[in-house]
């Protein structure tokens, strides 16, 4: 996303998808460079740039006619997580925006989701890429993990008690589908998630992986219905 024609494309892919809230990761924004976001479309940004380099960053996106206020954000200077926190009229929505490194990720995702739970209020999304496939068997093409069972073992214990359950699985509990592609493996991977409280998938209308088009990674979409919660009026 630090190219202007990234950002730009990235927007209209977002305002075709009707989105209300986006969760992005890799923009690659460093500390001090992150550019001005297009209000347009979506007129809150909120951004966790990289200090050590421009290969992470988060960002959080609320579209223009979603009235949320907030009331107070958190992040890291690695630019690996953002959350913010706010409300829609008398509501609590937590949002958050999580990038994994690529080794290391199960003691970091434990203390992340530790962060979280403590920050996290009412309705809550957390969302990104979290560089592991939690069940190798179906989430794989290969059905195999560079991670140990101890270690997979120890993220799906964190993300219980943290009382969070991935969206997509849950809706699609026996399907293969995939969210990231590696060449060097010749391989796919179900990489990205969106979790969610066991008590909002009720509101689930729709669960999907997108296509893998502006960038290595697939998004995933998630469709809850809030009676609170008005519908984006996109032109």
């Amino acid at each position: 996303m630090s190219i202007p024609a990234k950002r730009s494309q990235i927007c209209i892919a977002l305002k075709k998808q009707k989105v209300n809230f986006a969760l992005l990761q890799e923009t690659h924004f460093r500390s001090g460079h992150v550019p001005c976001m297009s209000k347009s479309t979506f007129n809150q940004w909120f951004h966790a740039p990289s200090c050590s380099g421009s290969s992470r960053g988060v960002s959080i996106a609320i579209h223009k006619n979603t009235p949320m206020v907030i009331s107070s954000t958190f992040s890291d200077r690695d630019g690996r997580f953002i959350f913010i926190k706010g409300s829609i009229g008398t509501r609590t929505i937590t949002l958050g925006s999580i990038y994994a490194p690529n080794v290391g990720q199960a003691d970091w995702l434990c203390r992340t989701l530790s962060t979280f739970q403590e920050f996290a209020e009412g309705i809550i999304i957390l969302g990104g890429d979290i560089n592991v496939a939690l069940d190798p068997l179906i989430d794989t093409s290969g059905g195999t993990s560079s991670l140990s069972y101890g270690a997979l073992r120890r993220i799906r214990a964190g993300l219980a008690s943290t009382g969070l359950v991935d969206s997509w699985r849950m809706l699609n509990p026996s399907v293969k589908d995939f969210t990231f592609y590696s060449g060097v493996h010749k391989s796919y991977q179900r990489l990205d998630y969106l979790f969610i409280p066991p008590n909002l998938l009720s509101t689930c209308q729709n669960t999907s992986i997108g296509s893998i088009l502006l960038s290595d990674h697939a998004p995933v979409f998630l469709d809850l219905q809030f009676s609170f919660l008005p519908k984006p009026q996109y032109m």
